[in-house]
């Protein structure tokens, strides 16, 4: 019993640390991955690990592969049924992302995780549709009472709030505020000096700078150096304003009439193989240690081989289903996305929840319609209740803003009725939620003279 128990707990020691390095393998992205295998060819030296492909090369694999789907679909459809999974396309790895993050889904993000009273939590998503791309709150504080219906107190405490967000500086009502947020309060000379003077520091004036704070013209310098890294516009760095940033899909969705392809870009990252010159030492060798040594290294590149081939298996059983649950989304657009939970999907490829969630985490799909986080395709139910998803309503939403009289937009209470006429019946706090997430001002804040 001892000896079985000893036995036992000897594996378990053994296997922990491989299951941790099966589900960290799991969650990688392409790019992570890609780190991740150069750094286990500089460890073992049996791991050979080969570079992805050049981009004309990809471009050409892609194009190949293409034009044998467009050739090979009736076939497919008859023979494999009405989804396909293949691991060798490679489309262009240089695909810009689409759907980037905005500045006040970022903030939202963060206001979800902060626990604070219901009416507070309606201040702080109405304060934050209020500030602009560069990340400054313009609204007037009485406009901003008559819109939201709520005290002074209680809007000032969400702006308070959300100026404690990331990116710093957010939620300024002007450069000097904007500035002080991002200095710590025990820099009380930079903080005094971006509060007070500004037009001083723009033009350099350090000499009346220390007279005027009783500071050494040094440490002067010093704070005006500190306060010029600092950014003036913490919201550029989000939405429309930010350096457009490529990025590698991971899933590829292409569609021929009613037949969809699921495809892995596997050959995005880095390929890793056993060292043939290793190999043929370990044949040729008799020396035990050596022996033992290789053994041990071509073990450890066996099981991260076996890892990443359940990475990528796990990867397309969940976009497979996916695209199973959200077809109308693949065949009509982002406003035909429904309601999907994850556990939906962990149900349809017989895993944990967990599992999914780690499998979709940082990875991204190229459909036709642009590329999406994976995690896009998971949509909670709307508050209105029914099957329309709350992305579908916001995008019916942002269709009827768009197309407004600018110099009468409509209010939220009209809007609600427009959507009701449409079909999709919400409440007029419903569509109030829905504009402050989507980053859109209220009725006033809209108007054009």
């Amino acid at each position: 019993m001892g000896m079985e128990l000893g036995v036992r707990l000897e594996q378990n020691q053994v296997l922990a640390p491989r299951v941790e390095q099966s589900v960290r393998i799991l969650q990688m992205d392409g790019v992570q991955l890609g780190e991740y295998l150069k750094e286990l060819a500089l460890e073992n030296p049996v791991a050979e690990v080969e570079p992805p492909p050049r981009r004309e090369q990809k471009e050409k694999l892609a194009q190949r592969k293409l034009e044998w789907l467009e050739n090979q679909t009736r076939r497919e459809q008859e023979n494999m049924g009405y989804y396909d999974d293949d691991g060798d396309l490679t489309p262009e790895q240089n695909t810009p992302a689409p759907q980037e993050e905005s500045l006040a889904d970022h903030l939202l993000a963060q206001a979800e995780l902060t626990a604070v009273p219901k009416a507070l939590a309606a201040a702080v998503r109405y304060v934050i549709g209020c500030i602009d791309d560069n990340g400054y709150l313009k609204t007037s504080p009485g406009q901003m009472c008559a819109e939201a219906a709520a005290s002074g107190a209680l809007l000032e405490q969400a702006v308070a709030l959300i100026q404690s967000f990331d990116p710093p500086g957010v939620g300024a009502r002007d450069l000097a505020e904007c500035l002080c947020l991002q200095i710590p309060a025990s820099d009380t000379l930079a903080r005094r000096l971006a509060r007070d003077f500004l037009p001083e520091i723009a033009k350099n004036r350090v000499g009346a700078l220390a007279s005027k704070t009783g500071a050494s013209a040094a440490d002067v310098e010093a704070a005006i150096a500190r306060i010029r890294r600092l950014n003036p516009k913490p919201g550029a760095l989000y939405g429309a304003h930010s350096i457009p940033h490529y990025i590698t899909p991971d899933i590829v969705v292409t569609g021929f009439e009613d037949h969809y392809n699921v495809m892995l870009c596997e050959f995005a990252y880095p390929q890793v193989r056993l060292s043939e010159r290793y190999l043929q030492i370990a044949r040729e060798t008799t020396d035990p240690e050596v022996i033992q040594y290789i053994s041990e290294k071509i073990d450890q590149v066996n099981w991260v081989i076996k890892c990443i081939e359940n990475r990528n298996r796990t990867l397309v059983e969940v976009a497979r289903a996916i695209v199973r649950r959200q077809e109308r989304f693949f065949r009509y657009g982002p406003q035909r996305l429904g309601v999907l939970r994850m556990r939906e999907i962990a149900g349809d490829v017989g895993l944990h929840e967990s599992t999914v969630s780690r499998a979709v985490r940082g990875k991204y799909l190229q459909c036709a319609h642009g590329v999406y986080p994976l995690r896009y395709f998971f949509v909670k139910g709307p508050e209105h209740g029914g099957t329309v998803s709350s992305e579908a309503v916001k995008y019916k939403l942002r269709a009827l803003i768009d197309a407004e009289d600018r110099a009468h937009p409509f209010s939220d209470r009209a809007l609600c009725g427009l959507l009701t006429a449409d079909g999709v019946n919400v409440s007029r706090r419903t569509v109030a939620k829905y504009r402050a997430e989507m980053g859109v001002a209220g009725s006033s804040g809209r108007a054009r003279g």
